[in-house]
């Protein structure tokens, strides 16, 4: 069996892995404890699937290459066939989310690049309060007069009071 490089003592960070936990619908990921619970029942997840789960939350909205998930998970010296590994990984996943290729809730695949996690996220380790960088962007673009559903458009006229 290959070895990981992100293993679950050490994982993406460099050093132990931190208490961080993220919650998107009704899963919680615990980074700690490494450990996915949906409704606080533990989902089995397999070590591999459940790094890989990881990686694309900590890189939530983005697109997260084939080519960064090798990096991420196998060394270099390690010879297994990735692109399978990945496969794999990505399918126990949407097993264990119950999504959808079709329909994506969680895992979105952009066909032959990689893979984006697409579900809002809320951070149990932010302070109460906290305005994420989104609902700051959302405001400030409201003060300007902007739609921050539709930035390309024309100003809003401002309101009378």
């Amino acid at each position: 069996m290959a070895a990981c490089r992100a293993d679950p003592v050490v994982g993406f960070w460099g050093e132990g892995l931190p208490d961080k936990k993220i919650s998107f619908d009704d899963f919680e990921l615990d980074f700690g404890r490494f450990q996915l619970l949906r409704k606080g029942s533990v989902v089995r997840l397999e070590g591999l699937p459940l790094q890989l789960l990881m990686f694309l939350v900590e890189n939530k909205g983005q697109l997260v290459t084939r080519e960064q998930i090798s990096a991420a998970l196998w060394s270099k010296d390690v010879f297994v066939d990735v692109d399978q590994g990945i496969n794999t990984a990505i399918r126990k996943v949407r097993r264990a989310l119950g999504d959808d290729v079709g329909e994506p809730q969680y895992l979105q695949t952009v066909v032959g690049r990689g893979y984006r996690f697409v579900a809002p996220i809320a951070d149990d380790n932010a302070p109460a309060g906290m305005v994420t960088h989104e609902e700051l962007g959302r405001a400030i673009m409201a003060a300007a007069g902007l739609d921050p559903d539709n930035p390309r458009g024309t100003p809003k006229p401002p309101e009378e009071s």
